[in-house]
């Protein structure tokens, strides 16, 4: 190919790309290109279908995006990295707060119900489904019983003009300083009932965020990112559970990173060689969780590492070794 010949096809190239740019801004038809360009460019594979967010238009997305924005300022750069994927069920719950359910199924956190059962009684949850395995009943009864239980501001309280917080005092995993008792026991109780539901109906976590949304009232919390660490945290307790019942406390689990994993979940879960670690079960729930810990002090839990934390939990049997995709292969 000449020099001559090299211009050309840049320069035909940057035309197409030109024009492929101003459909996805403008639309086939606002592009003013005529359909013979416009097949060139599906020839060409370079038109992608039109970016859309369910029921909004772009310019109701964008406002909604930026109330989102202003109801957590904490989170700004945070929120800044979202893509659509990440952003649109933040938006889904901001929708919600703006025309909340009409239904009876709210949970009135200024005044809750008064708990049905004394302080010292232990909350029994439904019988999980009879199809659940060993592990999925274990995921179940943890999130019935004990989801929520390191969630903090479940019972802060704002000032009548909505500026000052009485916040929860924490220390490390442990609430040493309730605001408003009855109001955090409310939110946990819905939220303990509505995870054990979903996690026997398909653990979709931000189907469970909307929801938990509409339950309470309460649009402040990142419901998506608590649903995804308590069905998270709740899938790891399972197999360790049923890794423990099958052979015993010295059973054998690797905690295995998620793709494009943090450093610290790395260091924490993986070898050198990017192999999972293998932990006995009993020595890795000894390590409690790292609610309260720095990073750098972060210890390999059954437990979610840290908020959002994806990494799976499997059971190792005697004999295997896992490989660094996650993989159980017989120990050579």
């Amino acid at each position: 190919m000449t020099r001559d010949d090299l211009a050309q096809e840049a320069a035909r190239l940057t035309a197409l790309y030109h024009d492929a740019l101003l459909v996805d801004i403008l639309g086939e038809r606002g592009s003013g290109l005529g359909d013979e360009r416009l097949a060139e460019l599906r020839e060409e594979d370079l038109l992608i279908p039109p970016m859309t967010f369910g029921d909004l238009n772009p310019l109701e997305y964008i406002v909604a995006a930026g109330h989102v924005f202003e109801a957590q300022p904490e989170r700004l750069a945070e929120l800044r990295e979202f893509g659509v994927d990440e952003f649109t069920p933040l938006l889904e719950v901001e929708l919600r707060r703006v025309t909340p359910s009409t239904g009876d199924t709210r949970v009135d956190v200024e005044q809750p119900d008064a708990p049905s059962t004394g302080d010292d009684a232990p909350r029994t949850p439904p019988p999980p489904p009879e199809w659940m395995s060993v592990a999925e009943r274990g995921a179940y009864e943890r999130l019935a019983l004990r989801s929520g239980e390191y969630i903090r501001g479940l019972g802060n309280a704002l000032s009548a003009e909505l500026e000052d917080v009485a916040a929860e005092g924490w220390e490390g995993e442990t609430i040493i300083d309730e605001v408003i008792p009855d109001q955090r026991e409310a939110m946990l109780a819905a939220l303990r009932e509505e995870a054990a539901n979903e996690s026997a109906t398909g653990r979709d976590a931000r189907r469970l965020a909307g929801t938990l949304a509409d339950r309470t009232g309460y649009y402040a919390h990142n419901w998506l990112r608590i649903a995804q660490t308590e069905l998270q945290g709740a899938h790891n307790e399972g197999r360790v559970i049923a890794a423990v019942e099958a052979r015993g406390e010295g059973a054998l689990v690797a905690r295995v990173p998620e793709s494009g994993a943090c450093s610290a979940c790395l260091r924490v879960f993986a070898n050198p060689d990017g192999s999972p670690r293998v932990f006995r079960a009993d020595e890795l729930a000894a390590n409690g969780v790292n609610v309260g810990r720095s990073r750098a002090e972060w210890l390999p839990t059954v437990f979610p590492v840290h908020p959002n934390c994806r990494c799976d939990t499997i059971s190792v049997p005697d004999g295997f070794e896992v490989t660094p995709d996650g993989r159980l292969r017989r120990a050579e």
